[in-house]
């Protein structure tokens, strides 16, 4: 046993009782400082610790509220939404121990932003486009921003550094670029007061901006997790290799050093082990430092710049991206607030692939938008120095998504292809008046045959459509457009937006003996059990389901959603649609009468075993049905169904926890 000296015994204890002494004081969550902004017409969480047991009292705005610390130590109240006032009021928390009372000063109510990310987030007003000029006129008191501390931590953190700041010459200099002409956009328009929470790290992942739960729960995801746990289980065998090389690497340290002070040059980072528990790119490691210790502050919405870390990994991201976004509104419990992203800009080392993945986000993810960068990237700089058009356009959807104003947020989005002959017709959502060539004719389109090959395409303008040809490709059945890592693209709406670049699906035609179960319109031979139909409606009556786009798409809130045709199908029949459905999609198609899981597999479901299925993409089910024995396949691969059918019932949709999408919806009956 060993011996302690007595002077280390006290060391410990006087220690130990000054923790428990500092988490008796009554404290404020992080953002709770002066010359803070609190969200307006909303119930505003207020938080902080104090001695287990103590009742603590909130005085704001002519409201006071109670709560009693648990035996953690925490207590949290809410107060009453408020409206928009730009006159600084005072916060006042006091307890019954003898703590002094905590004060805040200056305080606004008005609208509060999330703005998260990597390295382009974080890009500072003085190095952007503008920003000098910015930075001269700032000193708005309504504009206030908190640069967030962002740091990584392996479990959920409580508090961050940081403070409120006014907006002026000194605070809004090292905030970031695209987070301060969007909130300047929104003062402007708005009139009210804005803070900005900016919390963003260069260089990171979006996996380390997730929450563990939501990695271990997604099969496609999960394996990040596996990685991380390799990389630690092999640091003894990476350590001893580093130390072997580090000689050979000081030399080389040493002379760069030498050459870079004779070049007047900044210094090279000295060479050091990269230990994998301490990267901020470890999974969840940011979400916990930097994203959880924001929690729950009453917000608006959030706006993020990120995807240049996982662009190799592109696919990977269709999923990843809306399980993050998934997740934070989960833990926010503010429903689905507005998250508006950028799409990666042109770069040499940026593929298509995430921008795709970004483009699909917005098709699978309730209330977001996405602001194209086509137009002002810099293929040898991954830090476009143009920050002001990125935070206008954002501003552009905030103030349609968040405030319901009636304007055009995007540019021309693909939504389907139509074949005739060797043409392949195009057509577009967000039109903003009229499709636009600029500078010329159409470039950027590729086209290809069922062989996949895409060769350089015309493409023309006709109406609002875009007809697409090349005299290499007879029969097309697809069309790229701006499907390069340096786009040269020139769609644009009269709005003044670019297009997205996109990779079109396959053409559809219905098959010979088919008819459409739904007419890519409105709901018309489709109702709720035993209500009336909803010929002719875009919506049904609670708005859960709705036809859009040539799509039928299901948000179905809270509880389960079901949709079923009006007519019931006694004979043999042959089914053919497809589905797309959102992370956590919990959906089905019903035959008559039994569910055939449509869920997306990494949730539940028999897709979890399936090989062929695309996650947050589109897939076909095929179904035959001959007697009560139905024959099922998703993307060819055979799917499980051993319930029996009724000799009788209708064809059923279902959707619950997530977006969910239907498409060419078909049937053939046979006697």
């Amino acid at each position: 046993m060993k011996n302690h000296s007595p002077f280390l015994v006290l060391v410990v204890l006087a220690t130990s009782l000054g923790s428990v002494e500092a988490a008796e004081k009554l404290s404020l969550g992080s953002l709770f400082t002066d010359h803070a902004v609190l969200q307006r017409d909303a119930t505003v969480p207020i938080w902080g610790r104090a001695e287990p047991g103590r009742k603590v009292t909130v005085q704001f705005a002519d409201q006071e509220k109670q709560a009693v610390a648990d035996k953690t130590g925490r207590w949290s109240v809410a107060i009453d939404p408020l409206p928009a006032s730009a006159e600084g009021r005072t916060l006042t928390v006091k307890s019954d121990a003898d703590d002094a009372p905590q004060t805040r000063q200056d305080l606004l109510v008005g609208e509060v932003w999330v703005c998260s990310g990597q390295s382009n987030m974080g890009f500072a007003l003085t190095g952007s486009v503008n920003g000098p000029e910015a930075i001269a006129a700032a000193g708005d008191s309504q504009l206030r921003l908190f640069n967030a501390h962002a740091t990584a931590f392996d479990e959920p953190r409580e508090i961050i550094g940081g403070a409120w700041a006014v907006d002026s010459s000194q605070s809004a200099g090292g905030f970031s670029a695209v987070a301060y002409f969007f909130g300047k956009e929104l003062r402007q328009h708005l009139k009210v007061p804005v803070g900005l929470i900016k919390s963003a790290v260069g260089g990171t992942v979006a996996e380390a901006w997730t929450p563990r739960a939501e990695l271990e729960a997604n099969p496609t995801l999960k394996p990040l997790l596996d990685r991380q746990a390799a990389l630690v289980a092999a640091i003894p065998q990476a350590l001893e290799a580093y130390k072997k090389s580090e000689p050979e690497l000081l030399i080389k340290y040493e002379a760069a050093v030498a050459k870079a002070k004779a070049a007047k040059l900044p210094l090279p980072r000295k060479p050091q082990f990269a230990d994998p528990k301490l990267s901020a790119n470890r999974p969840t490691g940011l979400y916990n430092g930097s994203i959880a210790p924001l929690q729950p502050y009453a917000i608006r919405g959030a706006i993020w710049y990120q995807g240049e870390s996982n662009s190799s990994r592109g696919k990977e991201y269709q999923t990843l991206f809306p399980a993050l976004i998934a997740s934070w509104r989960k833990a926010w419990g503010q429903g689905d607030f507005p998250f508006l992203f950028v799409q990666i800009t042109p770069h040499s080392a940026m593929s298509p692939e995430v921008r795709e993945a970004q483009r699909v986000t917005v098709e699978t993810t309730p209330n977001t938008a996405m602001a194209v960068t086509v137009d002002i990237g810099d293929a040898r700089d991954i830090h476009p120095k143009q920050k002001q058009p990125i935070g206008v356009r954002l501003a552009l959807a905030a103030r349609t998504l968040a405030y319901g104003e009636q304007l055009e947020f995007s540019g021309p989005t693909y939504d389907a292809i139509r074949v005739n002959g060797n043409a392949a017709t195009l057509t577009f959502k967000h039109l903003g008046g009229g499709l636009v060539a600029r500078d010329g004719e159409l470039r950027g389109f590729a086209i290809a045959g069922a062989d996949g090959n895409f060769a350089t395409a015309q493409a023309k303008i006709v109406d609002d459509t875009i007809v697409v040809t090349s005299e290499s490709v007879v029969e097309p059945v697809a069309v790229r457009y701006g499907w390069s890592n340096v786009p040269e693209v020139n769609l644009w709406n009269r709005a003044g937006l670019p297009a997205s670049p996109f990779q079109s699906d396959h053409a559809f035609a219905l098959e010979p003996g088919f008819e459409p179960l739904f007419n890519e319109t409105d709901l018309t031979g489709w109702h709720y059990k035993d209500g009336e139909p909803f010929d002719g409606k875009t919506s049904a009556s609670d708005g859960r389901y709705t036809a859009r786009d040539g799509r039928i798409v299901v948000n179905p809130g809270k509880g389960v959603a079901q949709l079923w045709t009006t007519r019931e199908f006694p004979h043999d029949f042959h089914l053919k649609l497809e589905f797309r459905a959102g992370v956590n999609a919990d959906s089905g198609v019903f035959l008559r009468k039994p569910q055939l899981q449509c869920r997306d597999y990494l949730v539940a479901g028999p897709f979890k075993e399936l090989k062929q299925y695309k996650p947050q993409d589109w897939n076909e089910l095929d179904v035959v049905v001959k007697g009560g024995v139905a024959t099922c396949k998703c993307n060819g691969e055979p799917l499980p169904f051993p319930a029996a059918l009724p000799a009788t019932g209708p064809i059923g949709l279902e959707a619950d926890r997530g977006q969910m999408e239907y498409r060419r919806i078909r049937i053939k009956e046979t006697q």
